[in-house]
């Protein structure tokens, strides 16, 4: 059996496998009888900001803040030697765009 899918880094690949080998990828996917997903449910549901925020509250949990961004040295004219000001910027495409 061959089969095409893409990869996290969006690179699209092409495997063969047996019948048993594909099955056997495909079956450790699956949760047995009764399982569940534990990120559907409790704190670790998509929704469970609010909970979250409330069990930190009660474990008196701190969250560290983000640390302020440093200032960036200045990029000097080689001419003049005053500071440049930044009005552009551009950025390298290394592939396609997907959104």
């Amino acid at each position: 059996m061959t089969f095409r899918y893409t990869e996290n880094s969006g690179a699209i690949r092409t495997r063969t496998l047996s019948g048993g080998e594909f099955l056997w990828l495909l079956l450790q996917h699956v949760l047995p009888k009764r399982f569940r997903r534990a990120r559907d449910y409790g704190f670790l549901h998509g929704n469970g900001k609010k909970l979250m925020q409330l069990l930190r509250l009660l474990l008196k949990v701190v969250v560290p803040e983000h640390p302020q961004p440093s200032q960036r040295v200045p990029v000097l004219c080689t001419h003049c030697g005053h500071a440049m000001t930044i009005i552009d910027t551009r950025l390298r495409l290394n592939g396609p765009m997907l959104c």
